[in-house]
C-alpha cells in the first residue's frame, strides 16, 4: 500500500470513518508531517492529553520538510495565483500538500482547498469521505 499523509482535516473526522483509518494503520501506511503534528497537538485538552497524543504521533512515519518541499509549495502557490486561487489554500495546506508530493504519498483530507492544489499539481489525493457527508 502506498504511503498516506493525512491532513488535519481527515484526522478530526477519524471517528466517523474508522474502517479507512484501521486499514491505514494495519498496513503501516499512515504518515504525518510537522505541520499536521503541530495542528493535532494544538487541540490537546490537557498536558496529559498532549503527552499521550504526542507519543501516538511519534510512532508514525514522519515526512520531513526540506528545500524541495519548500520549492514545491512556493511553486504551487505561484501557479494558483495565475488563476487568482492563491488565497484559498492556506500556507499550511500548501506545505502539507508539497510534503506529500515530494514523498510520493497520497494526501488524505476533508478540505475543499486541496482540490485546487490537486488540480494544479496533479498529485494523488483522496477525500476521507464524500465531500459534505461528514459536516
Amino acid at each position: 500500500m502506498r504511503l498516506v499523509l493525512a491532513d488535519t482535516s481527515a484526522w478530526h473526522r477519524s471517528g466517523r470513518v474508522r474502517r479507512r483509518w484501521g486499514d491505514l494503520l494495519e498496513a503501516s501506511a499512515l504518515a504525518v508531517c510537522t505541520p499536521v503534528v503541530l495542528e493535532l497537538l494544538f487541540s490537546a485538552k490537557s498536558p496529559s492529553d498532549y503527552k499521550r497524543l504526542a507519543a501516538e504521533l511519534a510512532s508514525l512515519p514522519r515526512l520531513r520538510i526540506d528545500d524541495r518541499v519548500e520549492r514545491l509549495a512556493l511553486g504551487t502557490q505561484a501557479a494558483l495565483s495565475i488563476r487568482s486561487q492563491h488565497r484559498g489554500p492556506s500556507p499550511i495546506d500548501l506545505l502539507i500538500a508539497a510534503t506529500a508530493e515530494a514523498n510520493d504519498a497520497v494526501l488524505l483530507h476533508y478540505d475543499k482547498h486541496f482540490d485546487a492544489i490537486g488540480r494544479t499539481t496533479g498529485q494523488p489525493m483522496e477525500w476521507i469521505a464524500r465531500r459534505g457527508s461528514l459536516d
